[in-house]
């Protein structure tokens, strides 16, 4: 079974610290501006995508080997149009809502496949598809709020969208517990 995270704990932990450090920089606003935390998910995605892709190469007899390669390259896309369109706005109202449309897009897609992946865990009768469901969930639950306010920042609602990224970080990193505790 080598599926996005499964035998590999620490992209779960990547993925988690992440997602926390952006929590707590958008609910202190420390950078105070949306593209810096565009910026930050640019990162993101760019280090998922590559972490995919080198995991697809390097294990060469699975079977989902064309879905993990294949969802690093979809992830370096967004990474390279997000990094291309993030400057691109005259006004800096058009920048917020161009750069949350992208992540918007991104993070549908990013919970479409944590539901991909928690569907063959099912089928496989592997008990972890409730990791799976759980990301997958709290993924769509970001993008909603994300959503909500993609028309009207304000600074609450960029507190708000932090809180969100720190809840899913710690449930990320715990998530990475538990794989750990597998033994082989």
């Amino acid at each position: 079974m080598e599926l996005k995270y499964y035998d590999k704990p620490w992209l779960p932990a990547f993925k988690g610290a992440f997602l926390i450090l952006f929590g707590i920089i958008a609910m202190l606003r420390i950078f105070g501006t949306i593209k810096a935390l565009g910026a930050l998910f640019i990162f993101l995605i760019a280090m998922i995508g590559i972490l995919l892709i080198a995991t697809g190469i390097r294990l060469r007899n699975s079977k989902f080997r064309a879905w993990t390669i294949g969802s690093g390259i979809i992830n370096l896309a967004f990474c390279l149009y997000l990094g291309l369109h993030i400057d691109t706005a005259k006004d800096m109202n058009a920048a917020r809502v161009g750069v949350s449309a992208i992540i918007l897009i991104w993070v549908f897609f990013y919970a479409f496949s944590e539901i991909v992946e928690a569907v063959i865990l099912i089928s496989l009768k592997n008990a972890f598809a409730a990791l799976f469901a759980l990301n997958a969930l709290l993924t769509l639950l970001f993008g909603y709020f994300l959503y909500i306010v993609t028309g009207n920042f304000t600074e609450q609602s960029v507190f708000y969208i932090g809180l969100i990224a720190l809840v899913f970080g710690i449930v990320n990193v715990l998530s990475s517990y538990l794989l750990s505790r597998i033994k082989n």
